[in-house]
């Protein structure tokens, strides 16, 4: 399941699996916008090496001015 997946549906529209793959895209929201789409897997945030905790780091991190930069492959 995705017990161990990311859920930002409600910010970014993201749904994630365990293993970065793009489960879910909301269309209009951030996430849809740069291009992300199902079948994608997230390789990267913010030239790191993905792990869910710091892409929610990330995204914390933007409330306050900081960047998010995604890297994905499909």
């Amino acid at each position: 399941g995705l017990s161990r997946g990311v859920n930002l549906l409600d910010s970014l529209g993201l749904l994630l699996g365990p293993d970065g793959a793009v489960a879910d895209v909301v269309p209009g929201l951030p996430a849809a916008k740069s291009g992300l789409a199902p079948g994608m897997k997230l390789i990267a945030v913010n030239g790191r090496r993905y792990t869910p905790d710091g892409l929610k780091a990330a995204v914390a991190n933007t409330k306050s001015g900081g960047k998010l930069e995604l890297l994905a492959e499909s």
